[in-house]
């Protein structure tokens, strides 16, 4: 286990920012598709990813991850990804239940969770690779 450099923490740092505002255009864009219940669901996963964002800056020189660069790597592809396609996303249930997962690998990230880190990376990446219902 190392401790995360402060590039690779505001690295990512902004990809929970990033991710933050992928989850509100998805939001947006689906408004009206979205039940009251839904869209406010999503809105506060969003606020708590921004808010990730900052707490991983705030506890960037004592955030512990295995493997840090090839678990960042695996975190940069994915959000990339996510962040380039979600907003067009049409399954409400898929956007959901990939917000709730990144908010699941903030939530690791932050509790220095090691375990969690890895675990919540390949859920992130299997929420999201699978196939639309």
């Amino acid at each position: 286990m190392a401790n995360l450099t402060s590039d690779q923490a505001k690295q990512l740092s902004d990809n929970f920012y990033y991710l933050g505002m992928a989850i509100g255009d998805f939001r947006y864009e689906n408004w009206e598709r979205l039940s009251l219940d839904e869209n406010k669901e999503l809105s506060e996963t969003q606020n708590m990813l921004l808010q990730t964002g900052e707490d991983i800056l705030a506890f960037s020189t004592t955030l512990i991850m295995d493997e840090v660069t090839e678990s960042l790597q695996k975190i940069n592809s994915i959000s990339a990804d996510i962040q380039g396609t979600i907003k067009t996303l049409r399954n409400i249930q898929k956007g959901l239940n990939i917000a709730a997962a990144l908010l699941i690998l903030g939530v690791a990230i932050t509790n220095r969770d090691t375990k969690g880190i890895g675990d919540s990376i390949k859920n992130v990446y299997e929420t999201w690779s699978s196939p639309q219902l």
